[in-house]
């Protein structure tokens, strides 16, 4: 049954009087008796003046006698629940479970991890054990250190144990890793969630105020539960779709044409917020840029030798991309010979941590400070080294970045790259270079990728034409498989309305482009979708067959939001590899991707690097309606979009604004499709 969320203020204020203030406006609150030093008398007055109070007395903190009048004063004042550590003496225990129960009152066993969180086995028992001690409420707690342990602790909520009485669990996870499981408990059926009171001062817990690690304030508790005003599209229509031009492919071009003597033409260009932070760069380094009629932009630059010697802003400032940050980090290097820049960011990329991007710069003799790896960075000193070795491993981005850069320097350094992850990135960034005039000799040996510049390489000038956006077109791919193999099985029951199944189209799309989300594809067959291409047409329809799937997206990371959307869709159990690769995006993308969808009713775990997600037809309604949100990530907004699509209640949003980082006419698309 579904429960209106409560948020629990953890108390520990040793003010009698503020504590009085504190419980005016809160709808619930935990008295922590044995941290807050007031009197007997001064608890049992604060419970009788309100009407939801939970008392907790930690022995650990006192004794058995003092725990023991805290929690008489409480229960005879009408405190509704009574929480004891699963490590009290059973005498004690037994004492106060049947004071509780006397009074009306819920008995909640608790336990506490300060460590870390076990396996799922152990959690059962400890739950089971709670219970065995005569728990109305079980409560577990753990110590997150990854978004895998959070998760691990909120599948408790699925548990046998508790089937058909999720309220009778209250499961999460401390540390800021686990501080997502505060909130999402709510949605799994927890009764209340528990905070900190807010700061006197606003903002963060400061300690002053929390009672565990990674609490929310009530102020940040209540944003997260205040419903979304924007309402996703909610079908299809429209068989067919044109996809805008690729980011990853006009960042690229934007740079290679700043650094090309000449006048470069792009074409089929359309505006979003990356790629305009990528031309405003070149406008403000000394290029002409120039928007010509509809999809076309010149880029006139007097060539990187000549910006270097004019050279006269020190701040770079790349927006919100990651991928433009890692790109210019190496080609500001090369203009830092004789001063110093400096790169810096907006909005979620200053949460990013970059120093992947710093050891790379330090492996070629440049000079970088930073905060820990984090925006701004200071460079200096130029390239150096002649020989380049680094891990990629983290990022393709910045090999990227290298690869533009080298052909500037007259030393023509050799890259070594260690580990090489996302290749099908460092290929397009290669694929475009071509275009530009830089040729690689790229040989791979012993895991590592050794790149060489080609005699007679040089940037020139050129006239390029920007392919349409894989990672774009997954969107829509994935909701055309949905809607194709849904489509099939209800003409095959014999639905009139539904017995005509067309064929989606995805046009001018580039086939066989090094593009790494063009695997969609490819998992899209492994789901059963028809998919056929013919001249840059992508045919889409289905026979109705729609079932798990199993794919390695380590080198296409991108895709993973979308297809745990199609995953949801599938018959059965399917496995995404690679979610190393999703800690360092615009959001968590590990956390939010598993936070909101299992906000929808998805049910998601973790094991070895993969994410399981168990799968149903959508007709059998594998995900229901609710409150989401982006994390300011346009990815996470436009897989719940497309998730929405096929939910029958409304799916609000907070926020859908960040999706212009990408694709700024996405929503109108997909209203129109």
């Amino acid at each position: 049954m579904k429960h209106e969320p409560v948020i629990c203020v953890s108390i520990k204020d040793n003010d009698f009087l503020k504590c009085k203030e504190i419980l005016k406006d809160v709808p619930m609150a935990e008295i922590r008796a044995d941290l807050c030093g007031l009197s007997v008398q001064q608890v049992g007055e604060l419970v009788s003046g309100h009407d939801n109070i939970l008392i907790t007395c930690r022995i650990e903190n006192g004794s058995e006698d003092i725990a023991r009048e805290y929690f008489r004063s409480a229960l005879s004042n009408g405190a509704r629940y009574a929480d004891v550590e699963t490590e009290a003496p059973a005498g004690f225990m037994d004492e106060i479970r049947e004071m509780a129960h006397s009074h009306g009152a819920k008995f909640i066993v608790s336990y506490h991890n300060f460590t870390c969180t076990p396996p799922l086995e152990e959690l059962e028992g400890i739950a089971r054990e709670c219970m065995e001690k005569g728990a109305d409420i079980v409560k577990v707690v753990t110590t997150a250190h990854s978004t895998e342990d959070g998760a691990r602790v909120l599948q408790l909520y699925r548990s046998e144990l508790f089937s058909g009485r999720k309220d009778a669990l209250v499961a999460f996870a401390m540390g800021e890793s686990g501080r997502f499981t505060r909130y999402l408990c709510l949605s799994l059926g927890a009764p209340y969630t528990y905070v900190a009171q807010d700061p006197d001062n606003g903002g963060q817990p400061d300690g002053s105020t929390a009672t565990a690690p990674g609490q929310y304030t009530v102020s940040q508790m209540r944003a997260l539960l205040q419903e979304g005003t924007y309402v996703f599209p909610d079908s299809i229509s429209r068989a067919d779709i044109s996809i805008p031009c690729s980011k990853s492919v006009a960042q690229r071009a934007v740079i290679a044409a700043m650094l090309s003597e000449g006048t470069s033409i792009l074409r089929n260009y359309e505006p979003c917020n990356d790629i305009e932070d990528a031309l405003r760069i070149a406008g403000e380094l000394g290029c002409e840029v120039e928007k010509k009629g509809e999809g076309t932009v010149c880029i006139t630059s007097p060539g990187a030798s000549n910006l270097k010697e004019r050279f006269g802003r020190h701040t770079i400032m790349t927006g919100e991309s990651g991928l433009l940050t890692r790109l210019m980090i190496p080609v500001s290097a090369y203009f830092s010979a004789d001063r110093q820049i400096e790169i810096t960011g907006r909005g979620s990329l200053l949460k990013r941590n970059l120093s992947e991007a710093q050891t790379a710069l330090q492996a070629a003799g440049t000079k970088c400070t930073s905060r820990d790896g984090y925006l701004p960075f200071r460079i200096s000193g130029g390239i150096r080294q002649e020989r380049i070795t680094f891990s990629g491993a983290s990022s393709s981005q910045v090999v990227s970045g290298f690869l533009m850069t080298l052909p500037l320097l007259e030393s023509r350094p050799v890259l070594e790259i260690q580990n090489p992850t996302s290749i099908p990135y460092i290929r397009l960034t290669l694929d475009i270079l071509e275009k530009f005039g830089i040729h690689y000799d790229v040989r791979t040996t012993a895991g590592t990728m050794i790149c060489s510049l080609s005699e007679g390489s040089g940037y020139r000038a050129t006239d390029i034409y920007l392919e349409a956006d894989w990672s774009s077109a997954a969107f829509f791919a994935v909701a055309f498989a949905i809607k194709a193999a849904a489509m099939a099985r209800a003409g095959q029951k014999g639905a009139a309305a539904d017995r005509e199944c067309p064929t989606f189209r995805l046009d001018h799309m580039p086939v066989g482009s090094s593009q790494a989300d063009e695997a969609v594809l490819e998992v899209l067959r492994l789901a059963g979708t028809k998919v056929d291409v013919s001249g840059g047409s992508i045919a889409i329809s289905s026979d109705g067959t729609l079932d798990a799937f199993a794919f390695d997206a380590g080198n296409s990371p991108d895709l993973f939001p979308i297809l745990a959307v199609l995953a949801c869709f599938c018959n059965g159990t399917s496995r995404i590899k690679g979610v190393h690769r999703l800690y360092q995006k615009e959001s968590n993308r590990c956390e939010s991707i598993f936070t909101e969808l299992t906000a929808l009713g998805a049910e998601m775990e973790f094991a070895d690097d993969t994410m399981a997600i168990k799968g149903r037809p959508v007709e059998e309604r594998p995900l229901h309606g609710g409150n989401v949100h982006s994390h300011n990530d346009h990815r996470i907004a436009m897989s719940l979009a497309v998730a929405a699509l096929f939910i029958k209640e409304p799916v609000k949003i907070d926020d859908t604004m960040c999706i212009g980082k990408s694709f700024p006419t996405f929503l109108e698309k997909l209203k129109e499709s």
